[in-house]
């Protein structure tokens, strides 16, 4: 079930995090990022609408909710490994032997994918999440650098691709 998952997710710290020095008392947990991320897509679409924009508002949604629940079955994988261990297939495969519904496997393909409008709102989402998360350890004077600097490009590529401007 989809909620056992979930169960999984909510205690999880951040890898990246932690790996940066935060504490995992203080660390950012998967399901505090994945609830984030959803608030953010909810606002990204907003934005899409004043500029007409069509998209799937409960699509873009389920993404952002199940972007990441594999990583209660593999662990938060980060991304400097991820080259070396094939982090795709790796969740492909977790994701299948926990016998996910259709529609789901199919939401994280397209996720994984990138190219729909929803996927990429998605991605959007996940990657302000980090990136605020980021300002905020950066605040509190901890070694995150990397992980803002990284995911701001990231960000800025998607936001130009989808004629957005956000403040972060």
């Amino acid at each position: 079930m989809l909620s056992n998952m979930g169960m999984r997710v909510i205690w999880l710290a951040r890898t990246g995090w932690m790996q940066s020095g935060v504490p995992p008392s203080i660390a950012e947990t998967v399901g505090q990022h994945t609830f984030l991320a959803s608030l953010i897509a909810i606002d990204i679409m907003g934005m899409l609408k004043t500029k007409s924009r069509t998209i799937d508002e409960g699509k873009a949604l389920k993404m952002v909710l199940i972007h990441d629940l594999v990583e209660g079955v593999t662990g938060d994988i980060p991304k400097w490994s991820s080259n070396r261990i094939k982090k795709h297939e790796l969740e492909e495969e977790a994701l299948t032997s926990s016998n996910v519904p259709d529609e789901i496997m199919e939401l994280w393909r397209d996720y994984e994918k990138g190219e729909s409008l929803e996927a990429k709102v998605a991605r959007l989402s996940d990657l302000l999440a980090t990136l605020k998360m980021a300002l905020y350890y950066k605040e509190k004077r901890f070694d995150v650098e990397s992980i803002e600097e990284s995911t701001r490009r990231e960000a800025t590529r998607l936001l130009n691709e989808l004629d957005l401007e956000l403040e972060t």
